[in-house]
């Protein structure tokens, strides 16, 4: 039986049900036994705690007001008939064989949420990177008299990637920290979760982009299936290199001998050789909007997802991981929005977080995008500074 709340009831006891007005509320006749006159056992709808519940607070309720919706799925029968094998007998898991009815042969099976999902573009800056914490003088905080790398702290990766040239690299393309890895991870669950479907992966030559790009992936279950299409074009703003000059990254087959799944067939818009130091806004702003309608044309409405897939491809998401730089000129160029005056720039990057993201999704009207709330929530945490107990605790 399913009833509906009439009025609010606070509880006087443990074992009472609490419940608002409007509430639903399962009870079994057959669970009744322990309650007293007046009084039933149910089951509540909304919080899914059971207890003792006045009757007289509730009516009976219509068993469909209690019916949840989880997902549909439309079956395209063909006209043919089955083939000779098509008519051979189902085996049950109990052993018995049984023989399909159905006169046509179903094709596919696809969500109705899928028929329905159009392109999305999710620009992403990557995960919180060492020198982010330790500054810039990072490395060197933890390389041995030798030059080895070994772990100063536990927010520190637990290995490098090896390079052909000096470690030395790293200071100008730093990786990933520890939580900066366990952010993206977070943030492909997180997708997951939602049922994103991730149909291209879009990186700037950073690591701590490409690192990203690949744990968003892993967490997605899609490493080794959807691969990273390093973009150079999707590098930031070079006015803001330290160096004044462009960092040395790690090489495709460098970055594919350290297992990280790229695309070694994906040839760039915008070659190493283009991006230019100490560029002018103009010229940033220029390259981001260059990029992103070159990418939009290389990735079709109808994407081609990875053989795993029973169903036929279907839009999904263009995923790009790259800086918080990157965020405002690649979706408002998308969005066909102005771009951002070249004063607040600065001070607006500086609120975007690590993983912060904006989110792009095609109207009916092809080549029309429009700024939404991007699929899964932001990632809010706390600063945890670093602890020496001998100088906190041992200390008069």
């Amino acid at each position: 039986q399913r009833l509906r709340a009439l009025f609010q009831y606070k509880p006087q006891n443990i074992d009472e049900l609490m419940i608002n007005a409007g509430d639903l509320i399962y009870v079994d006749p057959r669970q009744q036994s322990e309650a007293g006159e007046g009084w039933v056992i149910g089951t509540s709808h909304r919080t899914g705690c059971r207890g003792f519940l006045p009757e007289n607070y509730t009516e009976r309720a219509h068993e469909s007001d209690t019916w949840v919706k989880h997902r549909e799925y439309v079956f395209d029968t063909a006209s043919r008939s089955f083939t000779k094998t098509e008519k051979e007998p189902n085996v049950k898991p109990n052993g018995e064989a049984h023989n399909l009815s159905m006169s046509g042969s179903i094709t596919n099976v696809l969500p109705l949420q899928n028929t329905a999902l159009r392109r999305g573009v999710l620009v992403m800056r990557h995960g919180e990177r060492v020198d982010q914490v330790f500054g810039k003088s990072w490395l060197q905080q933890c390389l041995t008299a030798d030059g080895k790398y070994y772990r100063a702290d536990l927010n520190f990766p637990s290995s490098l990637p090896r390079q052909k040239d000096s470690m030395k690299q790293f200071e100008c393309d730093p990786p990933l920290s520890c939580c900066g890895i366990f952010q993206s991870s977070l943030i492909g669950e997180a997708l997951l979760d939602q049922e994103v479907t991730v149909s291209y992966v879009y990186s700037s030559p950073a690591l701590r982009c490409v690192q990203t790009a690949q744990h968003v992936l892993q967490g997605l279950k899609l490493n080794q299936k959807v691969r990273i299409r390093v973009e150079p074009g999707l590098f930031e703003w070079t006015k803001w290199e330290a160096s004044r000059a462009i960092p040395k990254f790690m090489t495709v087959a460098e970055l594919v001998e350290a297992s990280y799944d790229i695309d070694t067939s994906y040839r760039g818009n915008f070659p190493l050789s283009s991006l230019v130091p100490s560029e002018s806004y103009e010229d940033y702003v220029s390259r981001s909007s260059a990029v992103i309608k070159q990418i939009i044309s290389a990735c079709p409405c109808k994407a081609p997802l990875p053989w795993f897939f029973a169903f036929p491809a279907v839009p999904g998401v263009i995923l790009i991981v790259g800086h918080g730089s990157s965020l405002a000129p690649l979706t408002r160029a998308l969005a066909g929005l102005p771009s951002r005056d070249s004063r607040d720039f600065a001070q607006m990057v500086q609120k975007i977080p690590a993983l912060g993201m904006c989110f792009c999704e095609e109207q009916k009207e092809e080549n029309k995008w429009q700024m939404v709330n991007p699929p899964v929530k932001t990632l809010t945490h706390g600063a945890n500074t670093a602890f020496n107990w001998r100088n906190t605790i041992m200390e008069d």
